[in-house]
């Protein structure tokens, strides 16, 4: 199994975890059905346990939550080879599917970081996490898959943190609203899951870039959509931003010195994720 290998420096990752701790990045909506689930679940039979029967007469399901996202939910860290290699492959339609590209080490990903801190949280309940993260997608492709890869599951709990990915041939920034409203507004009419937008981490220019699309355009998109549907809201991009701002250089929390965050990137996510759950 590939292992991360990327390190950022102590300085800078002390100073980012304490941003992680110190900067509000929740919005106005908390997740209290899904709170209330991990509260209640005790993986225990209701004969057993101090709460009585559900009204469908099943047991208790145990908590689920989906993760959908690109790279960073897929757990993708720094590359294999140089990324003039990477794109040079990429243009000429060259796949080699026993060299990868990059680390892939999915047990340091924020999504499994962020299920280990709610298990500590919620000691007797038993949680599972589906990650639907795909290198490379977009919103328009979560669009498409939705029904495979989120609804059918029927989570308790879905994360969504699609927005480094956008490049010309997606459309313009309504398009990138457009979807992302309708991919949340379908989880939260056929789903009964709670729904939390993620905001990502500060990113370096690369060859896939928009050129007339911003990170802080789609950003601010974000917080509007998570506003106007009222659903919750992850501000991860408040913390990078405030990191940034402080004198600290971004490239050390970046693995592959573009957008995939270091692991002590993710693990200042789920940070970040678990103040909703104060």
């Amino acid at each position: 199994m590939m292992k991360t290998q990327f390190t950022t420096e102590e300085k800078y990752a002390k100073a980012y975890l304490e941003l992680t701790q110190s900067v509000c990045c929740t919005g106005e909506v908390y997740p209290e059905r899904f709170k209330k689930i991990m509260w209640q679940n005790r993986g225990t039979a209701a004969m057993f346990g101090p709460f009585s029967m559900p009204e469908d007469g099943l047991e208790l399901k145990n908590p689920l939550i989906v993760a959908v996202g690109d790279s960073v939910t897929a757990g993708h860290f720094e590359p294999l080879i140089t990324p003039e290699e990477m794109e040079r492959r990429f243009k000429a339609g060259i796949v080699n599917p026993d060299e990868p590209g990059e680390v892939t080490d999915v047990l340091s990903s924020y999504v499994d970081r962020f299920r280990q801190k709610l298990v500590e949280k919620y000691e007797q309940t038993s949680v599972s996490v589906i990650n639907s993260g795909i290198a490379g997608d977009t919103i328009l492709g979560i669009e498409r898959r939705l029904d495979r890869d989120v609804l059918r599951y029927q989570p308790d709990l879905v994360i969504v943190n699609a927005s480094l990915n956008w490049r010309e041939d997606c459309g313009s920034n309504e398009d990138y609203y457009t979807a992302l409203k309708a991919v949340t507004s379908r989880i939260k009419n056929e789903t009964r899951a709670d729904i939390i937008l993620m905001t990502p981490n500060t990113a370096l220019p690369t060859p896939f870039d928009h050129p007339h699309s911003t990170l802080d355009e789609r950003v601010e998109i974000i917080r509007q959509v998570a506003k106007e549907l009222s659903v919750c809201l992850a501000d991860l991009y408040k913390v990078w931003n405030a990191y940034i701002d402080a004198g600290y250089p971004v490239e050390a929390l970046l693995a592959n010195g573009a957008n995939h965050p270091s692991a002590v990137g993710h693990e200042g996510f789920a940070i970040g994720l678990m103040q909703l759950f104060k």
